[in-house]
């Protein structure tokens, strides 16, 4: 396809049971013009043979020849755009009707470095299947222009609600090959950086949670977790408020490993920076008498 507003790339790995229905999602969307880029990650089931039955011209399938993993498959198909935006999907989930066209129309004419929209977690996609949660939750602020306060605090965007202007997103680096988990707020504190995020008020997209979801992977999140914390320590000092919460969660992340040597410097620098906190106090002091005893 020529010259599309939209590219929307979608990682694949060993996901033959899901990806039909994660990809026909995209190209149900009644926006135009956009194509799509599968990337597949050298599966071992039958993942691209799924891709290549779907006749879409819309749609590109291709093999990640670098680095094994979701944030080098995603910028290998960002790489092979030339749109002026860029959306991801992943391979296991939905996007619902309108998605694309309400988030396009948020940002035409307008200065937002990127824009999200509202996403449900389930346990499959099944319409009838319980909520299990629901993101951004709307209680957080601001969800809208400069989000950076609340991005500080914690990650409420997945890489599926997202759409990122592609400038923007060649400037910041793309995904970072580094991190096992965690991504997407990585990404995010950097785009959020560069300008004003729209956000479309509604939930657009269902995500699965299946058994082999990164997200669900406790060690991987911490890891990550704490590299992000180093990453980005310039822009967290900035809300010391957020960087204590994030070194108590990394201290009872150590903690629930058994780890508590590790713990301990994470337990002991959320103190610091927020003295008053009992439970920040009880945490460090809990922490240092099991990392002694250890």
């Amino acid at each position: 396809m020529h010259n599309p507003t939209v590219t929307v790339v979608i990682p694949c790995f060993d996901r033959e049971e899901t990806v039909r229905d994660a990809v026909d999602s995209v190209l149900i969307q009644d926006y135009a013009p956009f194509d799509v880029i599968a990337v597949d990650d050298n599966s071992t089931d039958g993942t691209r043979a799924v891709l290549e039955k779907i006749t879409d011209p819309r749609l590109r399938v291709t093999v990640n020849p670098g680095a094994r993993g979701p944030s080098s498959t995603r910028n290998h198909g960002v790489a092979m755009s030339d749109a002026d935006w860029v959306a991801f999907q992943d391979s296991d989930d939905l996007w619902l009707p309108g998605k694309l066209a309400a988030q396009m129309a948020r940002v035409a004419g307008s200065d937002y470095v990127a824009v999200y929209c509202g996403m449900l977690v389930k346990t499959d996609t099944d319409p009838n299947t319980p909520v299990q949660r629901r993101y951004p939750d709307r209680t957080v602020h601001p969800l809208e222009g400069d989000i950076l306060p609340s991005l500080t605090r914690g990650n409420y965007i997945s890489t599926q609600m997202l759409a990122v202007r592609r400038d923007v997103f060649d400037k910041v680096g793309g995904f970072d090959e580094d991190l096992p988990a965690l991504v997407d707020w990585d990404l995010m504190l950097r785009v959020a950086g560069q300008g004003p995020v729209a956000f479309v008020d509604a939930d657009l997209v269902v995500q699965r949670m299946t058994a082999n979801s990164i997200t669900k992977s406790t060690q991987k999140r911490l890891v990550a977790q704490e590299y992000v914390l180093k990453k980005h320590r310039g822009l967290l000092a900035r809300y010391p408020a957020s960087l204590a919460r994030h070194h108590h969660r990394v201290a009872g992340g150590y903690r629930s490993f058994g780890q508590y040597r590790q713990g301990v410097p994470h337990a002991r620098a959320a103190w610091r920076l927020q003295p008053g906190n009992l439970k920040y106090l009880a945490s460090a002091l809990w922490t240092s008498l099991r990392g002694i005893a250890t």
